[in-house]
Order: structure tokens, then C-alpha cells, then sequence
């Protein structure tokens, strides 16, 4: 789990005493009782409590505990001493047939893993692939008839939605399963913590990112957060914490079609790649454009800081302080949303991109290459 310096802990105390405290208020003053329909409240919290077992039943099942080992020989292992413990964390299952998908930092430094599932039964598991960039991995285990995760749909994640966060915090999970549900909401949605969490900013990326109040720890990293309907909309990823436990910021990898896609691939044993024009952006901008070129419409979008010699955005014509307002028609919110745009798509196509230069909107097409050739990554 990644821990990054935030609010005190006591801050969040305080204001759940606050909750406390008004809460019991209301119920003990008489004339806010009187006008409350009391039965039907009661009936009403029932509900929603019954709705929570429910769900957390449902999604238990598709949540794994997972340790991981330093051995010296990973063919001639003790199941009773597998050797020097790394880490722990948690995991979600892909497919029915032993597919499990977990983030990388989970899994690294380590040679050997091991898989509890919710009913307690372990299993030796081996790496198919993890991917550096979006911090995700899978691994397999000769399991059958598991019960896999269900995605939510594209675009179906709003704030203040229910939110379960379920996995192996502090190892709980790790010899009898029942894997830990906790309940918060969404706090927000688009959070870029790629400066915060990556070691290495032109490999790591931690962009658009659920943040949630449901409580994580240690030991969560790679498990899944749900919505109230049972659907994962995220992968665990970090918390923002000075105390080194949940102060109440959550962080998660949006479960959408993109990364979908990616784990995907990590099944296959292949690991993805990602476009890129190769230019560095500066921060967001929102431009004004003359009267007389486009009418005085304000823009977003974000404006090229540095740009590759012979790269893809240089050889279609693009310079510094170009500024890209839209990529294959879909406009462009900031300098994250096109790394988006640019990373998900495949190697080797053409993108329309529309951009600003000196008041005039210009129009090019470039054609990606490979984001780790093109920075001189070696591959894990």
C-alpha cells in the first residue's frame, strides 16, 4: 500500500463526533421525533442494512487475500515456511477458471504467491503478467468454478454514490479468507496523484482516479471497490495518510472500459502498450481565441511545453505552445484527460487533433508510436 502525507486524523474524528452528536440530538428532542414517521424510518434503515449484507454476500466470494514470498528456488517450496514474507494485499477474481487480478506493487520483489480465497482454501500462484504503467497484474491459480467480479457499465460512477472497499487489510484475510467490507461513498472522481504515487512519472501512471471514504489500509491494495449493486467500479490502489492508517482518503483505479482492456491483455500474458505523440504538456489552460478567427470561444484544452525531435507530434507539424483542444473530435479537458485520450489508444493509428497556434485553430493528424520505445523503457 502507498501512504502520502494529508489531513490529521484527528480532523476526521471530530467531524464523525459531530455526525454523532447531532444525530443523537435530533432523535432526543421530542418535537423532532413527533414529526418524524417513526416506524417507517426505522423500515426505511432496515432496508438499506439488509441491502448491505446483501451486497457484501454477493461480492465476498470474488475477493482474494494475497501473500507474497522471497524464495530462493520457487519449484522446491514448504507450503508451511514458503519463505521471507514481502507484502501483502488483495486481489479480485477475473475468470471463473483462476484468473486473478491484483496492482502490481503488490506482487513486487517477490518470486512466489499466495492465494486465500473467501472460504479459506490456498493456492501457489503464478505471475501471467503485470503492467507497470497502470500498476496492475495477474496472476493464475489451478482453480475452477470461482466466482469472478461483475463490471460496472462505462460512465456509471457518480459522487456520492454507496461505495464498498473489500479485501485484506492487515493480513486479516490471509489464512481463513472472509475478506474485510468496509461502506463509505464517493468523494470524488478524476483525481491525478501520478506526482504524488509514481516513483517514475514517464512509466507510472495515477490519473483519473475514484477517490472514496470507505476505510482502507494496508493489506487493501488490489482489492476491489463495489458499487451498492454489487458492480466493481475500481481497483484499491493507495490512501493519502500521515499516521500511516485511513484518515478517510481512499484512492482507486477506475474500472472502466479502458482498464478493462488492459487486464485483459495482462490474461493473455502480454503486456500493454501505450500511444504516445511524444510531447510533454504544461498545466491545464483555457485560451481565448481572437473575435475575429473563432468568435471569442473559450477553450479548453492543454498547451505542449517540450516536443521530441522526429517524434509523432513533430512530424505532423505540431510545435510548443501548440495548444490541443480536441483528439479525434472528443474535446480535451486538460493535460491528464489527453494523456488519456493518447495512452488507450492502439500503437500505430492515426488521431485527428485539433490545436491552437497564435489564435488560429489548425487542424493534423498524427500517428502514435509506442510510449516505452520512445522514451527508451526497457520492459519489464
Amino acid at each position: 500500500m502507498m501512504n502520502k502525507p494529508p489531513k490529521r486524523f484527528t480532523r476526521r474524528i471530530y467531524q464523525m463526533s459531530l455526525i454523532l452528536i447531532s444525530a443523537l440530538a435530533i432523535w432526543h428532542a421530542p418535537n423532532a421525533r413527533a414529526q418524524m414517521p417513526g416506524k417507517y424510518r426505522i423500515a426505511d434503515l432496515k432496508a438499506l442494512e439488509n441491502a448491505f449484507v446483501a451486497v457484501a454476500e454477493t461480492v465476498r466470494p470474488s475477493v482474494v487475500a494475497i501473500r507474497t514470498f522471497l524464495v530462493n528456488d520457487p519449484k522446491d517450496i514448504d507450503m508451511r515456511f514458503p519463505g521471507i514474507s514481502i507484502s501483502q494485499g488483495s486481489g479480485f477474481v477475473v475468470s471463473e477458471d483462476g484468473f486473478i487480478a491484483t496492482n502490481r506493487h503488490v506482487l513486487e520483489e517477490a518470486n512466489h504467491f499466495k492465494i486465500t480465497l473467501h472460504n479459506g482454501l490456498q493456492y501457489s500462484a503464478n505471475l501471467v503478467e503485470s503492467d507497470p504503467r497502470n500498476d496492475l497484474a495477474v496472476l493464475k491459480i489451478d482453480a475452477e468454478g470461482l466466482t469472478p467480479v461483475t463490471w460496472v457499465e462505462d460512465d456509471g460512477v457518480k459522487v456520492g454514490q454507496w461505495t464498498l472497499a473489500v479485501g485484506n487489510p492487515f493480513g486479516l484475510a490471509n489464512k481463513v479468507g472472509r475478506p474485510s467490507v468496509t461502506f463509505g461513498t464517493v468523494s470524488s472522481l478524476g483525481r491525478n496523484m501520478t506526482a504524488r504515487l509514481a516513483k517514475d512519472q514517464s512509466i507510472q501512471y495515477y490519473g483519473n482516479l475514484i477517490e472514496t471514504s470507505s476505510t482502507i489500509n494496508p493489506g487493501s491494495s488490489g482489492g476491489p471497490l463495489f458499487n451498492i449493486d454489487g458492480q466493481m467500479i475500481g481497483v484499491v490502489t493507495a490512501i493519502e495518510t500521515s499516521s500511516g492508517v485511513s484518515e478517510g482518503a481512499g484512492f482507486a483505479i477506475p474500472a472502466n472500459a479502458d482498464i478493462h482492456r488492459v487486464i485483459s491483455t495482462l490474461k493473455k500474458g502480454v503486456i500493454p502498450r501505450y500511444g504516445f505523440m511524444g510531447i510533454s504538456l504544461n498545466n491545464t489552460v483555457a485560451r481565448t481565441v481572437s473575435k475575429e478567427v473563432i468568435k471569442s470561444h473559450i477553450y479548453k484544452g492543454t498547451e505542449i511545453g517540450t516536443i521530441t525531435a522526429n517524434g509523432p507530434a513533430a512530424l505532423a507539424g505540431l510545435k510548443p505552445r501548440d495548444v490541443i483542444i480536441e483528439v479525434n473530435g472528443q474535446s480535451v479537458e486538460d493535460s491528464d484527460h489527453l494523456v488519456r485520450l493518447v495512452s488507450f489508444s492502439t500503437v500505430g493509428t492515426k488521431v485527428d487533433v485539433t490545436y491552437i497556434r497564435h489564435n488560429v485553430k489548425r487542424k493534423t493528424t498524427v500517428t502514435l508510436g509506442d510510449r516505452y520505445e520512445m522514451l527508451g523503457v526497457a520492459m519489464p
